[in-house]
């Protein structure tokens, strides 16, 4: 074993080739390099962790938050300030326009539409609901009509981390899902939430959309190291290099 493995396997970590092996984020940031993408759609943006992660990784395009929790969006607006090119909205984005109700957890990251199930409550400690909000709810295709004029021309990438909502997030892409190159979806193996859908439920609909599996990456496990929950990068064929 060469030495600087040693020295990372003494303090608890292990050395891997980002080429061959990529974590999540690497894994990410080369789909983004070689696909082009210009333009990202972050829903369920929390405080911009994502779009954070994006510009410390070298990305400089376009960033389109989506955050509906108001005590959250204030945090989102401090994150993205000065940033010409990241754009917060305070809304939702779901599968109709309107608006909805969203269950505000101890833990502003599990915040969610949905509300928890008896497996969240148990696995989850900040999963507690602390109080509800009624929100605006935008679609993606209201939002490329809208506010993106030359969407046909850009290279978009959907990340969605909805806490069980991205199926209505993916679906709300209408007419406009053709123009989406990329995305990335939160699947759940073991549901933390009412009505959320299991991962098999998830890849088929966005398979059968026309999208790929290029990667997927545990997110939290039980104690037994069963995974609850994965990231998953998908591509849209009509645009695989």
């Amino acid at each position: 074993m060469k030495l600087h493995k040693k020295i990372a396997k003494t303090f608890g970590y292990e050395l891997i080739k980002r080429k061959k092996h990529p974590s999540s984020n690497t894994h990410l940031i080369n789909l983004i390099n070689e696909y082009k993408i210009d333009l990202v759609i972050d829903a369920g943006a929390n405080v911009g962790q994502f779009g954070k992660m994006l510009r410390a990784a070298g990305y400089k395009e376009e960033i389109h938050s989506f955050e509906p929790i108001s005590t959250t969006f204030i945090k989102l607006m401090e994150a993205i300030q000065p940033d010409p090119n990241w754009q917060a909205y305070p809304c939702a984005l779901g599968e109709a326009l309107g608006e909805i109700e969203v269950n505000i957890m101890e833990g502003s990251d599990l915040s969610s539409i949905l509300p928890p199930n008896e497996f969240g409550k148990e696995n989850y400690k900040h999963i507690k609901v602390l109080d509800t909000e009624t929100v605006t709810v935008r679609t993606v295709e209201n939002f490329l009509t809208e506010d993106i004029k030359d969407c046909a021309q850009r290279r978009i990438f959907l990340k969605m981390d909805t806490q069980g909502y991205d199926l209505n997030v993916f679906k709300g892409a209408g007419e406009k899902l053709d123009f989406i190159i990329g995305i990335e979806s939160e699947i759940s193996f073991m549901p933390i939430y009412e009505g959320m859908p299991h991962y098999l439920e998830s890849l088929k609909v966005y398979e059968d959309a026309g999208f790929v599996i290029t990667g997927l990456y545990p997110i939290s496990r039980k104690n037994d190291m069963a995974v609850i929950e994965m990231d998953c990068m998908m591509l849209n064929k009509r645009h695989l290099l």
